[in-house]
């Protein structure tokens, strides 16, 4: 029985030794890799905040606010003036080139119911000149005489048709175009086509005027 207890006693001492030999081998200090290899495991198991703005970012320059100045209005007497300008230089322009077509032909020869630059009466010649322009007049002076607005005579513009009675019957039978300054051209029967002034022979003779432009 001794002998049993003997070796019990031996058994536990064994087991309690090898127990603190391997506590003793648990609580060993960590060697310097060991802890380099914790820094590193806990370094990488940190979560970095991702920056996805500047955080101090560049302000955007403000856009200057556009502003629509309306269009200025044009009152009623400005267009008017405008429009009768206009029409004056566009009348002005047509009288001068009328005038420049008519004095083209002077010196063609006067032919009694002439049309053509072959030969002219005052009616045929004031009608062919016209015509040039796109203006259509009738073929007899006193049916000009009402295919226009009538004016004064002392009213003339270039390019106003004057009519006159060579018969002093107060019946027209002559026709010219007035080219300004007192004159006229005209196809006449002693001449052909040719100026005159609007002296006192001629004046004496006139019986009004119209004017087509």
């Amino acid at each position: 029985m001794k002998k049993y207890l003997k070796s019990l006693s031996f058994a536990l001492v064994s087991v309690l030794s090898i127990s603190l030999f391997v506590g003793t081998l648990t609580a060993a200090p960590r060697t310097m890799s060991d802890i380099l290899t914790e820094e590193i495991s806990q370094a990488a198991s940190v979560s970095v905040p991702t920056v996805s703005e500047n955080p101090n970012p560049t302000p955007t320059p403000q856009q200057p606010e556009t502003v629509n100045t309306p269009a200025p209005v044009r009152t009623h007497s400005q267009t008017t003036s405008v429009s009768r300008g206009s029409s004056s230089s566009s009348t002005s322009n047509r009288s001068t080139a009328i005038i420049s077509t008519a004095k083209r032909y002077l010196g063609v020869s006067y032919v009694w119911g002439g049309t053509t630059p072959s030969g002219f009466d005052c009616s045929g010649f004031t009608q062919y000149v016209f015509a040039q322009h796109g203006i259509s007049l009738p073929r007899i002076s006193r049916d000009q005489f009402n295919s226009g607005a009538h004016v004064s005579l002392n009213n003339l513009q270039p390019g106003d048709l004057v009519f006159f009675s060579l018969d002093q019957d107060k019946v027209i039978d002559h026709v010219g175009i007035y080219t300004g300054s007192g004159q006229f051209i005209n196809a006449s029967s002693s001449k052909g086509v040719t100026i005159y002034s609007l002296g006192s022979y001629w004046s004496s003779h006139l019986i009004g005027a119209t004017r087509v432009l």
